[in-house]
């Protein structure tokens, strides 16, 4: 599907802003390994950080040890 097809709708970001690559970030762990490591080595991942978003989600069942990590993670 071609980019002109689709167009995302997501909080806080506009058609304007050029984002091809949106990274779902939950707090588990393989996407939180993911996303860590995404800024050491992006062109091995294919991502251009440049044209990135990263759209998070807590559903509020997350054990107290991931929501320790994940703010300590994001501050």
């Amino acid at each position: 599907m071609s980019a002109a097809a689709y167009t995302p709708s997501l909080p806080g970001l506009s058609t304007a802003d050029e984002v091809d690559t949106v990274i779902n970030w939950g707090p588990g762990a393989d996407s939180t390994a993911y996303l860590a490591r995404i800024p050491t080595d992006p062109s091995a991942h294919g991502i251009d950080l440049e044209r990135a978003a990263v759209l998070h989600m807590a559903a509020g069942s997350e054990r107290p040890e991931s929501r320790m990590l994940q703010e300590g993670y994001c501050s």
